[in-house]
């Protein structure tokens, strides 16, 4: 799943750091990004008390990090595209602040992007709507996955 996303104004985002998001009358907020909500649950997240759909500002593109080799493989988003998250009802963390975890939509990946990113689900882009609904954008084709490094020969 992706866990690094990049916005248009070139700055990078992070799993498990805070994330600006916006609800859908553009009012800002805050979450810490943990985690991921499935698209196919949505209806249930949202179901949740104090649960509301966020979304990021325009994104340029996504990445999965490799915990072995550190190196981020990015994938390009479409034009216009937001990640949506799942902002979580607020609770009160161990030093008595309160705060809210952030869930990013994830969707099925498709074949190019699995191969790609060797992961099963990406990210949903889209934007929001006024009426709080998903406009969905189609991803871009990923780049053709990596050659495997070739083993020693002798």
């Amino acid at each position: 799943m992706c866990n690094i996303y990049r916005t248009t104004d070139g700055k990078v985002w992070k799993a498990s750091q805070k994330v600006d998001l916006s609800r859908a009358d553009g009012s800002k907020v805050e979450g810490v990004w943990g985690g991921s909500a499935k698209q196919e649950k949505l209806d249930w997240w949202l179901k949740k008390p104090g649960h509301e759909l966020t979304q990021t500002a325009e994104v340029a593109a996504v990445g999965v990090k490799d915990n072995k080799t550190e190196d981020v493989a990015w994938g390009d988003a479409p034009e216009g595209a937001h990640l949506l998250f799942v902002l979580e009802a607020p609770v009160v963390g161990k030093n008595g602040a309160p705060y809210r975890i952030a869930k990013m939509v994830t969707r099925e990946a498709t074949e190019g992007e699995a191969s790609y990113f060797q992961e099963p689900r990406c990210s949903l882009f889209g934007t929001m709507t006024a009426d709080r609904g998903i406009r969905r954008l189609s991803p871009l084709p990923a780049p053709p996955p990596k050659p495997s490094a070739q083993s020693e020969l002798f």
